[in-house]
């Protein structure tokens, strides 16, 4: 691979427990601060988008009640979901665990002869610790997401779902 796309991979075996690092992080002055001005930044944007509260409200109590609608029939959602993916030419594939989910991916990047992996952002790549998987392989992934990008070129683990380098400045 070009020596300019060389990632590091961060050993999440190296981690400090979850206890350590949230007591850092809420002790983190400068974190706190990001964290704050980005909520207070979409907070706004909401208000201004939807100022009506009872309309957030209702929205919201909606949203939740369709979670919880769609998670009581997650089984038979995901099989119409695999039927109307499978009519429309796409391959579904299933897993139960995540050594499983990681096999899937090394296999169809073998197959492919793939050396450089382009992924979206993917809260479950980051769960199934896929860029490490691969690249144990010679498989390296690359981030899509800017922000993604940003936190794979520091050798970090996003700290955000939705701002994956918010701790960054």
């Amino acid at each position: 691979m070009n020596e300019m796309l060389k990632i590091p991979l961060t050993d999440v075996s190296a981690a400090p427990p979850f206890k350590t690092r949230a007591r850092q992080a809420l002790g983190d002055d400068q974190l706190r601060r990001n964290f704050r001005t980005a909520m207070d930044s979409l907070m706004t944007k909401r208000l201004a988008s939807m100022s009506d509260a009872d309309e957030r409200e209702r929205l919201r109590e909606l949203g939740n009640r369709t979670r919880a609608r769609a998670l009581s029939k997650l089984p038979e959602l995901l099989e119409r979901l695999e039927a109307n993916l499978t009519r429309n030419g796409v391959q579904v594939h299933w897993a139960e665990t995540t050594a499983e989910a990681n096999a899937i991916v090394q296999q169809i990047a073998e197959r492919h002869a793939a050396k450089l992996l382009i992924k979206g952002k993917s809260m479950v790549s980051e769960e199934m610790d896929m860029n490490h998987v691969l690249g144990a392989q010679g498989i390296d992934c690359l981030e899509s997401d800017m922000g993604e990008y940003i936190i794979q070129l520091a050798g970090e683990k996003p700290s955000h779902i939705i701002m994956p380098a918010i701790h960054l400045n």
